[in-house]
């Protein structure tokens, strides 16, 4: 059951000491939320719903600064997208699909013989 979420004082000490070592924000922000709800509830035996201690951290302090001051844990990946293959590979896929595309022509014009790409 969801209580109140008026917060006395001991509950404001349990949330900070749920609250160690995790740090809600940044990547793995929901991650860390969903540790301080578990902690939480282990230290209170109430259940409050992620959004409410979202509501009152957000009093606390202003996350949206914080999170943005975060730096990303793969500034590589963030900065030239999720993935990318080796040069090589990405050759070979491009071929694959070059030969795709000219099955593709021939099935659909059979008369006519596709140009091969030059290397």
């Amino acid at each position: 059951a969801v209580v109140s979420t008026q917060s006395t004082g001991e509950m404001e000490v349990c949330l900070f000491q749920s609250m160690l070592g995790q740090k809600p924000v940044g990547f793995n922000k929901h991650f860390h939320m969903m540790c301080i709800q578990q902690r939480f509830f282990e230290r209170t035996g109430m259940n409050i719903s992620s959004s409410h201690l979202w509501e009152h951290i957000n009093t606390l302090w202003d996350t949206a600064i914080l999170d943005s001051a975060q730096d990303a844990p793969f500034p590589e990946v963030m900065e030239h997208g999720l993935f990318s293959l080796p040069f090589e590979q990405a050759q070979i896929i491009e071929e694959i699909q070059s030969s795709e595309d000219s099955s593709n022509e021939l099935a659909a014009n059979p008369g006519k013989i596709p140009k091969r790409k030059q290397k």
